[in-house]
């Protein structure tokens, strides 16, 4: 059974293919929805706040105090009108004030990686795209800085653990990604692209060389030639990991004994 392609790729589409195509057939193909946990919402706010901290603030005024009001009015926000006011809403009390601290020592850990009054900031969350093959690549920046040399730096925040040693390079890959992006719309290939570990306040570098950025674009081009292949051949195989137990499609795989592995129709995307 032939599949629809998706219009693009994005790092978080190669990821999702990488790890399980099974996975990604049903997210990126069918778009059945998947509920939203804890950890997706506090990342989703956070980040949010982050971009006001960065683009309505004038240098000298982002201090911790700042962030604080920013952080608070933004998870106010969503709590009343945001993608996860159903969500919150149903949290109690103790819980909604436990995860607004969260969030708000999610940002205020960034002070201990960096100084945000002497950071030159020229955009956050940018979407940009560009072809790479004969796919069309996107992905939205969280942060693009310019360092003291004038040279370009690439910044993702993640609000998650960081990766053991031996998956540095895996993560790096999708803000390499990002690099690529920037080199074929702006013109300007980044110096570096950077990592941001806000919960456990790491920061993971790397050089965003001529050969790096030509790796990912192979990468992706033999990732898109594999999705098309699978989108011809209806062959989406699951592969079973320990990432399995975070997974929202259990239920729908069949991995799983107990799943009914009816692949579910097209219709069920949210609004």
């Amino acid at each position: 059974m032939e599949l629809p392609l998706p219009c693009s790729l994005t790092p978080t589409k190669v990821t999702a293919f990488k790890d399980c195509a099974y996975a990604f057939r049903l997210s990126v193909i069918d778009k059945v929805p998947q509920p939203l946990s804890i950890w997706t919402v506090k990342g989703v706010i956070a980040h949010r706040a982050l971009e006001r901290f960065y683009f309505d603030l004038p240098a000298h005024e982002r201090t911790p105090n700042r962030a604080r009001v920013i952080v608070s009015d933004e998870f106010a926000r969503s709590v009343q009108t945001g993608y996860a006011a159903s969500f919150l809403t149903e949290l109690a009390e103790p819980a909604l004030m436990r995860l607004n601290q969260e969030v708000e020592q999610l940002v205020l850990n960034l002070f201990t990686l960096e100084d945000p009054t002497s950071t030159n900031v020229l955009g956050t969350e940018l979407m940009l795209e560009a072809p790479i093959g004969d796919v069309l690549a996107r992905g939205v920046i969280d942060r693009l800085d310019r360092d003291a040399n004038g040279d370009l730096i690439v910044v993702d925040y993640k609000t998650g653990r960081p990766p053991s040693h031996t998956h540095e390079q895996d993560k790096l890959t999708g803000v390499l990604f990002y690099a690529l992006l920037v080199e074929r719309v702006l013109g300007v290939r980044p110096k570096r692209v950077k990592l941001m570990y806000l919960r456990d306040r790491m920061v993971i570098e790397s050089e965003a060389t001529r050969q790096r950025l030509h790796a990912v674009e192979g990468k992706t081009a033999a990732i898109w030639s594999a999705v098309r292949m699978a989108c011809e051949t209806g062959n989406f195989r699951p592969r079973p990991s320990r990432l399995c137990r975070f997974c929202a499609y259990q239920c729908q795989c069949p991995s799983f004994p107990s799943s009914s592995a009816t692949p579910v129709s097209r219709g069920m995307a949210p609004a």
